[in-house]
């Protein structure tokens, strides 16, 4: 997965005519096949190789488990599989990426 950031209208004054959130419009970009996706940068609390990952019985087969963050414990999932395209075996390339979430109608 190659991750990079990429910005649009960062910096530029809102309809309240105050200055924006110098990072609100910049995203990450990831690919999953040919397929390429963003998150806000302000979603993105790290990003990380893969790591020791702690299967969890009876979960679909898009979690592949948790990992331990300095004390927290974070679900991971394959957004390949999720998104239904074939799974592939992790290389060096292969990143997680820890996304602050807290609705799906709000924007982190």
């Amino acid at each position: 997965m190659k991750a990079t950031m990429e910005a649009t209208g960062a910096g530029a004054a809102g309809a309240s005519g105050r200055k924006a959130e110098p990072r609100a419009g910049k995203y990450l970009t990831f690919q999953l096949g040919n397929e390429e996706f963003a998150i806000q940068v302000l979603c993105v609390r790290e990003i990380m190789g893969v790591q020791e990952i702690t299967a969890v019985p009876q979960t679909p087969n898009y979690v592949k488990g948790v990992i331990n963050l300095r004390g927290k414990v974070i679900p991971v999932v394959d957004l390949r599989l999720k998104f239904g395209l074939a799974e592939i075996e992790y290389t060096q390339r292969t990143c997680i990426i820890v996304a602050q979430i807290q609705g799906a109608a709000t924007s982190c």
